[in-house]
């Protein structure tokens, strides 16, 4: 008969709970990042400010995230990245229209302003700056590299399709002159092909 030890069921049952305290800690850190960034800005958000905010102790902060700035990248990309996953289309036109019209469709206007805001503040922050390429932008470059390899792409092809391509995205969204709509994405696609 194969019985547990008493106190080696205290013990699972405190990693059970250690593992579930640990998900609450990490959403409630990315929920009060993401609220104070929304609030104040990304550049004003503090890691003394999460830890207010969330009861989350500031030593456990640290052993996930080096900054207040990667806590709000990573609280915004946990938000938005199921949202933007490169889906394939029928061909590379196809899927760079679903990629754009995926971005624009997550990032309704809280995101984008804040969106805006994180872009700002990484010009002047280099712990932001570094977060955002590290979260954001080489892991999406990646990905786009990839979904247009699957089509036989070359990466320097690639690279400049993407580059024009977000390039004419980015602009838009940070200089708010007009809306990026469907329309304007399928015809800024055909225009780079």
């Amino acid at each position: 008969m194969n019985t547990l030890n008493p106190s080696h069921a205290a013990k699972s049952a405190t990693v059970g709970s250690g593992r579930k305290r640990s998900e609450a800690a990490t959403e409630a850190a990315r929920s009060a990042a993401l609220k104070l960034a929304y609030d104040l800005g990304p550049e004003r958000v503090t890691m003394e400010a999460i830890a207010s905010h969330s009861g989350v102790a500031k030593t456990t902060l640290y052993r996930r995230w080096n900054s207040a700035a990667a806590v709000v990248m990573d609280a915004f990309l946990s938000e938005l990245t199921p949202r933007i996953a490169y889906r394939a289309g029928q061909d590379v036109r196809q899927t760079l229209i679903f990629a754009l019209e995926d971005l624009s469709h997550a990032l309704d206007e809280p995101r984008r302003k804040l969106l805006r805001h994180m872009v700002a503040a990484a010009q002047s922050s280099a712990v932001l700056e570094q977060a955002f390429w590290d979260r954001w932008i080489a892991p999406r470059r990646k990905a786009g590299l990839e979904a247009l390899e699957q089509f036989g792409m070359p990466s320097e092809t690639g690279e400049l399709m993407l580059d024009l391509l977000y390039g004419a995205f980015y602009y838009r969204m940070l200089i708010p002159y007009a809306p990026i709509t469907d329309l304007w994405i399928r015809k800024i696609v055909d225009q780079v092909f």
